[in-house]
């Protein structure tokens, strides 16, 4: 697979479900009704997606949230960042991120921020060498 076939783009409100198939593969916990449901109470709080196409199929998404906050000002929350199992470590994560800071840019964001869960070590590899760091921990608590 050469990187230059691939094609980046930020998706439309109709085009969000095309996502489902990968989050539903990265979130196998979650029932597809209930991610469904979730993405639908997403988009009107401001989720936003891009897709990575391959001949008119998507192989790769990432959502992302934008705000501000006292300690960094305007940034970019990035959101399930996940590639086709069988097309990872090509280059699709890369040129997805490189899409993602261009358009935090854009934007005037001074900050690209994502959590990654604990269990993925390479994902945790991946955005080092995108000179990423972590700052902190992000907590959760069921209520």
């Amino acid at each position: 697979m050469k990187t230059e076939a691939i094609t980046i783009r930020e998706l439309t409100t109709h085009e969000l479900p095309l996502i489902l198939p990968l989050i539903e593969k990265h979130n196998a916990k979650i029932e597809p009704a209930e991610l469904r449901r979730r993405l639908e109470l997403m988009i009107p709080q401001g989720y936003h997606c891009i897709a990575a196409f391959e001949d008119g199929r998507v192989i790769g998404v990432a959502g992302y949230w934008l705000g501000a906050r006292f300690y960094c000002g305007e940034y970019m929350d990035v959101d399930n960042v996940v590639v086709d199992e069988t097309l990872r470590s090509r280059g699709v994560g890369l040129k997805m991120m490189d899409w993602l800071h261009a358009k935090a840019r854009e934007l005037g964001c001074k900050v690209v921020m994502l959590d990654s869960y604990v269990t993925l070590a390479r994902a945790h590899k991946f955005y080092f060498r995108q000179d990423y760091e972590i700052l902190g921990y992000h907590f959760s608590r069921k209520v």
